[in-house]
């Protein structure tokens, strides 16, 4: 059934203000090209990675693993996109199929394929050899990492077919549809954050979470808001202490009747302090 018609109002002319400034705020953190090149190269890089390959083959050439936080706007390179969605099924697919919401592939490839969907993933690059330079002394080469332009900043991110998916998020910048009929808060909302096994409990989901938040603020958005099964003991405790996000507003668990509802919904204040 179609959605009933409602008869048009016009707004007052500060409602219309706001809105303005909503959907420029978000179109403009949406064109932001290479947010990562501010940072801190050592920020992005990650060390003491247990290596994926060749760990048996005493012929291939000495290799040290390294992986690097890379920043993608969908759509993600298709090799890319199936390891994100093979991590989110071998992290999270029996929590969902106990769920009430199920678990429905096809919905999260849709998901992370939507045309706002923004992406930090950990990249282990197996192609990082040691080459002896002509004194004779060791040098690392990188043939596939995230590299920053000096002279306009730009940020140029190469992948190959070898690269390995170690983690990710997925966050989009939207208007807050909870706020009110008429939203004028611009948010981040994060859809996923999965970590490969091999580097959980090594600080880097909280990494990922603390650039999302520092993307967030740098395009003036006002909170980062996501979604977690009370199930998920670990996540809670992850976002709430380590993260210091707060039960929002409008988690189910706040309205009558809902208690029982398996999520809630958490938020950080990005202007003051965590929840609403």
């Amino acid at each position: 059934m179609a959605k009933s018609k409602k008869k048009s109002r016009s707004k007052p002319p500060e409602k219309n203000t706001q809105l303005n400034h909503l959907q420029q705020t978000i179109a403009d953190a949406n064109q932001l090209q290479a947010p990562l090149a501010s940072l801190p190269a050592v920020f992005l890089q990650v060390d003491n990675i247990i290596p994926s390959s060749n760990d048996d083959d005493e012929t291939a050439a000495p290799t040290e693993s390294l992986a690097t936080i890379q920043y993608h706007q969908s759509p993600l390179p298709s090799n890319m996109l199936e390891q994100c969605l093979e991590l989110f099924e071998m992290n999270m697919g029996a929590m969902y199929r106990r769920s009430s919401w199920g678990l429905d592939m096809d919905e999260k490839r849709k998901e992370l394929m939507h045309v706002d969907a923004r992406f930090l993933v950990v990249v282990e690059t197996s192609n990082v050899e040691k080459e002896e330079d002509d004194d004779g002394g060791a040098t690392t080469r990188v043939d596939a990492v995230e590299v920053a332009d000096d002279t306009d900043g730009a940020t140029a991110t190469l992948t190959t077919a070898d690269d390995k998916v170690l983690g990710f998020t997925h966050f989009r910048y939207e208007p807050n549809d909870d706020e009110s009929s008429t939203p004028t808060q611009p948010i981040t909302y994060l859809y996923e954050l999965q970590i490969h096994p091999t580097l959980q409990k090594l600080g880097m989901g909280k990494r990922l979470m603390t650039i999302v938040e520092l993307l967030s603020f740098k395009c003036h958005m006002e909170k980062v808001m996501l979604t977690v099964f009370k199930m998920n003991d670990r996540a809670m405790g992850f976002y709430l202490n380590k993260m210091k996000y707060g039960v929002d507003e409008c988690s189910p668990s706040n309205y009558e009747g809902c208690e029982d509802c398996d999520y809630e919904i958490l938020s950080k204040s990005l202007v003051g302090g965590a929840g609403g």
